[in-house]
């Protein structure tokens, strides 16, 4: 009795910090994408737009918007 007792305690103790864990990690990936992700995908999206504007860089300019596309969702799996 005194086992599952302990084990019940041990399950619920690893339950709550497992779930802070998901939480610390899901405020971590938005705090990431807001102050890293955003910035640098607009930046890429400018410089696209520039090289788009050109005739020669056109295809560095397509370059630039897919790499804005990943930095927007740098989680997402990649299907080929």
């Amino acid at each position: 009795m005194v086992t599952l007792i302990l084990l019940l305690i041990l399950f619920i103790t690893l339950l709550i910090a497992g779930l802070c864990f998901h939480l610390a990690g899901s405020i971590l990936k938005l705090v990431f994408k807001l102050l890293i992700c955003l910035p640098c995908a607009v930046l890429c999206a400018v410089v696209g737009i520039i090289f788009c504007c050109t005739l020669l860089l056109i295809p560095a300019g397509l370059m630039c918007f897919k790499l804005a596309g990943f930095l927007l969702h740098p989680f997402k799996p990649c299907m080929i």
